[in-house]
């Protein structure tokens, strides 16, 4: 665990805290019931967060979230120096309250290089999404105005959380001890960590 420590200079323990359990929406995944919850703050627009819904979440949804070990929780944390991530957010809630909140996140990642260039989000979404649910989607983008309510809920807890930068990590066990780490977590630091933690129950 100390050498570990030594890996993650970021990592913060912030102790018990006042947070409600979320409630169950698109953004989670996994068991309600496994010993450790991951809260994942990112920006759509963020290239590190990219690199790790890419490169890293992948590993830890086959072997930790499907497996019952952890259960995943999306947090919007956007960033103002990011002139379109804003809009790519309501890209993927809207597609969330369709149930296609994973296919339209991962895509809006992927082409994070095409559409940061000049914020046609909606083009880049159309590719993975039939053409009667891409309408509905641009509807709700258009319309809905409780859409940034998660958002808005996800950006209180991050400062709670006193995130400072994306991604950022929330780990938190059964008894709700909170501890933060910042930043690119490679792969094998991130399960390495969540391996000792499993094995202490």
């Amino acid at each position: 665990m100390r050498t570990l420590l030594l890996l993650l200079p970021s990592l913060t323990l912030l102790g018990q805290t006042a947070h409600k359990p979320a409630v169950a929406n698109f953004k989670e995944t996994g068991s309600a019931s496994a010993p450790i919850t991951l809260e994942l703050y990112t920006d759509y627009q963020c290239p590190s967060c990219r690199a790790f819904y890419m490169d890293v979440l992948p590993t830890v949804i086959s072997k930790y979230v499907a497996t019952g070990k952890v259960r995943l929780i999306h947090r919007d944390f956007p960033l103002p120096q990011h002139s379109y991530t804003r809009t790519a957010t309501k890209y993927a809630n809207a597609a969330g309250q369709l149930g296609l909140y994973d296919i339209v996140a991962a895509q809006i990642f992927r082409t994070q290089p095409d559409w940061e260039q000049n914020g046609n989000v909606d083009g880049d979404v159309a590719k993975v999404v039939p053409p009667g649910e891409m309408q509905k989607i641009r509807d709700l983008v258009k319309n809905d105005p409780h859409l940034d309510d998660t958002v808005t809920a996800d950006l209180a807890l991050g400062n709670q959380d006193r995130v400072g930068e994306t991604p950022t990590l929330v780990i938190v066990r059964k008894g709700g001890q909170r501890q933060k780490i910042g930043g690119m977590v490679p792969l094998n630091v991130l399960e390495s960590y969540l391996d000792q933690l499993l094995a202490k129950g």
